[in-house]
C-alpha cells in the first residue's frame, strides 16, 4: 500500500472535523453517565485550546445558564497504554478533546451535557485534529493561528526526526543532492538540518535511498503552507513562534495567547531559536532580559565573523602586495610599478 502524503493525511483530518460534528449514539443512559464521570483532561491537549478572554468566559457562562449545553463535548476513547500510562495498560479511558471550557462550567454549575466519542490511533492524530479544528473557527486571533500552525509543523518535523533515529544507518539525500549520513549529533548540529529532515521522506521503509527530483518534492513547510493558505516562510516563522511560546511558563503563554499582555512576536520567535533555555520563562521582564541577551550574543557573533573575514582579506591583500613589490623591484617596469601602487591602495582599504 502506498504511503500517504502529508497532504492526504491532512485532508482526512479535515474530513474528520465534519464527521465529528455528527452526534454519536452512545449505549445506555447509565453507561453514558459513567463515561461523563470518568472523563480525563490532559493538560497537553487542553493547552491546544486558545484561552478565552474573561469577557468571553463570562459570556459563555451566561449562555450555558440560560440555554444549557446544546453541543456535545467530544471525547477520545482510548487505552492507558496509548497515553503512556503503564498501570492497567488495556483499561479504556475517555480523554476530553473539545469543550474544555464548557466541561469546566457544566461541572461547576451542575448543567447537563451530552458527549460524543471519537476514535483516533494515537495522541499525535488527536493533536493534529484539534489543531485543524481550532484553526477552522472564526474567532481565532492571528497570534493563536500562528501558534497552532507552528505546533503542527513542529509535530510533523518531530515525527520525521524520530523515524530517522530509528533508521540511523541510512543515508539521507540532502537538498543539494549529496548523501548525508545521519546520527544524533548530525541532526542536532547541522545548519541545514531542517531542510535535510524535510527531504528525508526519500528513505523508504526498507531503508533504501531514493533520489527525488527537487522540482517534484515539496517540503513539510510548503505542504502546510498550501494547506493553510500561507507561504512557506510564514510556516517557518510560525514554528519559531510556537517553540518560543513553549519555552514560557503555561501562565505567561496563556496571557499572551489570550491577548491579555502584549509582547512583540519577533521577540518570541528569537527565543524560539535559542538552544540553551532549559528553565521556563515566568515573566515579561524575563522575556525582555533573555531577548536582549540573545540580541547582544548575535551581534557579537556577527562582529566575530566580520572580523575573521576582514583578517582574511587583509592577509590576502598583504600577500598580493608583497608579491607585486618583488616583481616591481626585479623588473622596475612602469607596468609593475603601477600594479604595485594599486596593490598598496587595496591593502590600505582592507586595513581601514
Amino acid at each position: 500500500m502506498a504511503k500517504k502524503t502529508l497532504a492526504e493525511k491532512m485532508a482526512e483530518n479535515s474530513r474528520s472535523v465534519v464527521e465529528a460534528l455528527k452526534t454519536n449514539t452512545i449505549g445506555s443512559f447509565s453507561s453514558t453517565e459513567n463515561i461523563k464521570k470518568n472523563i480525563v483532561v490532559f493538560d497537553e491537549l487542553k493547552d491546544l485550546i486558545p484561552p478565552l478572554l474573561e469577557t468571553e468566559f463570562l459570556a459563555l457562562k451566561d449562555n450555558l445558564q440560560k440555554h444549557g449545553c446544546k453541543d456535545p463535548l467530544k471525547v477520545w476513547q482510548t487505552t492507558n497504554q496509548a497515553i503512556n500510562i503503564s498501570e492497567n495498560p488495556d483499561d479504556i479511558v475517555y480523554v476530553l478533546i473539545d469543550g474544555h471550557n464548557r466541561f469546566q462550567l457544566c461541572n461547576e454549575l451542575h448543567i447537563p451535557f451530552n458527549i460524543q466519542i471519537d476514535n483516533f490511533e494515537s495522541i499525535t492524530e488527536v493533536r493534529n485534529f484539534m489543531i485543524d479544528f481550532q484553526l477552522s473557527r472564526r474567532n481565532i486571533t492571528p497570534q493563536q493561528a500562528s501558534y497552532l500552525r507552528g505546533l503542527r509543523y513542529n509535530t510533523e518535523k518531530k515525527l520525521v526526526t524520530n523515524n530517522l533515529f530509528q533508521n540511523k544507518e541510512s543515508d539521507v539525500i540532502s537538498p543539494d543532492g549529496q548523501n548525508v549520513h545521519l546520527d544524533n549529533s548530525a541532526i542536532s548540529s547541522n545548519e541545514n538540518s531542517n531542510e535535510i529532515i524535510e527531504q528525508s521522506s526519500a528513505i523508504l521503509p526498507n531503508g533504501q535511498n531514493v533520489h527525488l527530483d527537487n522540482s517534484a518534492k515539496k517540503t513539510t513547510a510548503q505542504e502546510l503552507g498550501e494547506y493553510f493558505n500561507v507561504d512557506e516562510k510564514t510556516i517557518r516563522r510560525d514554528a519559531d513562534f510556537a517553540r518560543g511560546l513553549e519555552k514560557l511558563s503555561p501562565a505567561v503563554r496563556k496571557e499572551i495567547l489570550a491577548g491579555q499582555v502584549k509582547v512583540e512576536k519577533s521577540k518570541i520567535q528569537k527565543i524560539g531559536k535559542a538552544k540553551d533555555l532549559n528553565e521556563p520563562i515566568n515573566s515579561l521582564d524575563e522575556i525582555e532580559e533573555i531577548y536582549q541577551k540573545l540580541t547582544v550574543e548575535g551581534s557579537n557573533q556577527n562582529i566575530s565573523k566580520s572580523s575573521h573575514k576582514n583578517d582574511k582579506l587583509i592577509h590576502e591583500r598583504y600577500l598580493k602586495l608583497t608579491d607585486t613589490l618583488n616583481k616591481a623591484y626585479e623588473s622596475k617596469s612602469a607596468k609593475e610599478i603601477n600594479a604595485l601602487k594599486t596593490a598598496f591602495s587595496k591593502f590600505l582599504e582592507a586595513l581601514n
